[in-house]
């Protein structure tokens, strides 16, 4: 409890509703969600002044912070993307996406999660395509790397669960596992920030399919041809194998490799051995 009488956990709350508020300190103590934990007359009870600081001013040494904060945090999860901007872009951009979107969360992990479809409407249109989907892909890996472990389901239970439910067959994607359909040159600037290089900034024709997978602790990525991409994609979009099939392609692949197919996808951690598959949508 604070001198206050306000548990931990609601002090919190009232901090983070106080110094990431886009008007400022004074703002944010004047704002509702503030003001419905703590009237701001009583802000001497949980900040006291310091030396030659009052409560206000130490709020604001915080709230300054936050911004170069929000900048750091998002340039860790989205690095090809502040490559593909520059810097000063890039720190442009953070600012009107935080703006729109401040965290909600105790962790900055999340502050990102918006950051794909803010970015699809951000900017000159040019390039507006090849930048979402950098922000897409890089978002994808940071989810892929949090995301939590279950049971997967390995070669032999999907060679049975294939032998006996057939074209019927539907599989559950694993929380660690990601698919996405982008334009080739959005995986060219993840390839070339790796590399170390100037990024492409041509959005190229067409669509290229990549997976996010985790060994350990490391996140992997693979590329898919068009036919084998489209049908992993419907696969995890919850339709049946049969069906995926007639979405992939027009001429249907031999059954052998396809099950070659199902088991490399399987050796990646694609599938989750068990739990309630979704429901039917577009795949990517």
């Amino acid at each position: 409890m604070t001198s206050a009488g306000l548990p931990l956990a609601t002090f919190q709350e009232w901090m983070q509703a106080v110094i990431v508020h886009p008007g400022g300190v004074d703002a944010g103590l004047r704002s509702l969600s503030a003001r419905q934990i703590l009237p701001a007359s009583r802000l001497g009870a949980v900040v006291r002044a310091h030396g030659a600081l009052s409560p206000v001013e130490r709020l604001g040494i915080y709230a300054s912070m936050y911004p170069l904060r929000t900048v750091e945090a998002l340039r860790s999860d989205f690095p090809a993307l502040a490559a593909l901007l520059g810097e000063e872009r890039f720190g442009a951009l953070v600012q009107e996406y935080v703006a729109a979107h401040p965290s909600t969360s105790f962790t900055l992990a999340r502050l990102g999660d918006r950051l794909p479809s803010f970015v699809a409407a951000w900017g000159p249109k040019r390039g507006r395509g090849l930048r979402a989907d950098v922000a897409r892909l890089e978002r994808a890996a940071a989810a892929v790397f949090d995301a939590a472990d279950v049971e997967l389901l390995d070669a032999s239970a999907l060679a049975a669960a294939l032998a006996s439910e057939g074209e019927s067959l539907r599989l559950l994607a694993a929380p660690a596992f990601a698919i996405l359909a982008v334009r080739p040159s959005a995986v060219a600037v993840l390839d070339a920030v790796l590399d170390g290089i100037p990024p492409p900034t041509s959005a190229g024709r067409g669509l290229a399919r990549v997976v996010f997978y985790r060994r350990d602790f490391t996140v992997l990525r693979r590329a898919l041809d068009p036919v084998s991409g489209r049908l992993l994609a419907a696969l995890v979009s919850g339709f049946p194998l049969g069906e995926a099939l007639a979405r992939a392609a027009r001429r249907r692949p031999p059954a052998r490799v396809v099950s070659g197919w199902l088991a490399e996808w399987s050796a990646l951690g694609a599938f989750a051995r068990a739990g309630v598959a979704p429901g039917p949508s577009a795949a990517s």
